[in-house]
């Protein structure tokens, strides 16, 4: 098989949320998933490891591996300790039973 006959990354994501159970799942990490990428993020733009970032906020670096993984959403105690320790600033909204990060 060639490079080029494998699909995207893209590609098997649409292909697999085809799937309703797939597509629940996804749905239901949403969130959890959008702070993950903003903690990583905000990690690999300044330089830190987890355990550099956890002694930054005041949490473990077991705690910043779990909101890493965007398994589980944090609670809006574990946001507002990012927010105070890092300045990032996490804007929800919470409608119709969803929540998601309002766009700035």
């Amino acid at each position: 098989m060639k490079l080029s006959d494998l699909k995207s990354a893209q590609e098997v994501l649409e292909e697999r949320q085809q799937d309703p159970e797939v597509r629940a799942e996804w749905d239901r990490t949403a969130f959890a998933r959008d702070v993950a990428l903003r903690i990583v993020r905000y990690r690999n733009e300044n330089n830190l490891t987890q355990s550099a970032l956890a002694r930054k906020v005041g949490m473990t670096q077991s705690v910043i591996a779990r909101l890493e993984s965007g398994d589980q959403p944090p609670s809006i105690q574990t946001l507002a300790k990012l927010s105070k320790g890092t300045g990032m600033d996490f804007e929800i909204k919470f409608t119709h039973g969803s929540v998601e990060f309002v766009a700035a």
